[in-house]
């Protein structure tokens, strides 16, 4: 299980490399439920978060996170102390909100700063599968997980791979100098038709020469052979 897990991670952030442009290191940010669920199970995530994106980690938190982690109290302090080591990411929010909503802020609608996310709180994540190209982690039974691409990602990719098809904008201003009555369309996939061939000449059986007996006698004419010259006689 652990090497076919590590397949399709890989082959998911193959996708959010090539089709959303995410470059390692890859940039996370952890929320507070994730950290304090680390700290319990005494994973550390420098380590644990590179080996199942195949790549080096940027690992980052926010102000609002660090401040819903305090409010929590002392059960907190170890999870507060690790939060305190991530790199902090500017939230803009003056007065600190709850983290989901701090999160929710910084990610946006199209996660133009390509982050990912991990989180332990269900909710979050459902939203955030709305947005396109956004990965997502959680820890399932100990063991630290990566969500395949939401279906909004995947309609996504098929957007983008249909965009490709279009001409380009220098190009269709040259269609239209050719032909301003011209409609731009994607080129129309080619399609080839197989011609019929011939029998096998291996496979045909070759005519067998016929016989003298079989042959025609050619016709004669007065004893002599049609199409065979007269010989005169001396008599003539």
């Amino acid at each position: 299980m652990r090497v076919k897990r590590a397949k399709k991670n890989k082959k998911n952030m193959g996708i959010y490399a090539q089709i959303f442009g995410f470059r390692e290191p890859y940039q996370l940010l952890l929320d507070g439920n994730f950290i304090h669920v680390n700290q319990q199970m005494k994973m550390d995530p420098w380590t644990a978060l590179p080996k199942v994106l195949q790549g080096q980690v940027k690992l980052f938190t926010t102000t609002c996170v660090l401040s819903e982690l305090r409010s929590l109290g002392a059960d907190f302090n170890a999870t507060v102390q690790t939060a305190k080591k991530l790199e902090r990411r500017r939230c803009g929010h003056e007065t600190p909100v709850g983290a989901s909503e701090c999160l929710k802020s910084v990610i946006g609608t199209d996660n133009k700063h390509k982050y990912g996310v991990a989180s332990q709180d269900h909710t979050l994540r459902v939203h955030l599968r709305t947005v396109p190209g956004t990965p997502l982690l959680y820890v399932m039974n100990s063991v630290l997980l990566l969500e395949p691409p939401s279906a909004e990602t995947q309609r996504r990719i098929k957007e983008i791979e249909s965009e490709k098809m279009l001409p380009k904008q220098f190009e269709e201003k040259v269609i239209k100098k050719l032909n301003p009555d011209a409609k731009v369309a994607p080129e129309p996939t080619r399609t080839f038709k197989k011609k019929a061939k011939g029998p096998n000449p291996l496979s045909v059986k070759k005519k067998k020469p016929a016989q003298n007996g079989g042959q025609k006698k050619p016709a004669t004419e007065g004893g002599e052979k049609v199409g065979e010259k007269r010989k005169r006689s001396e008599d003539e």
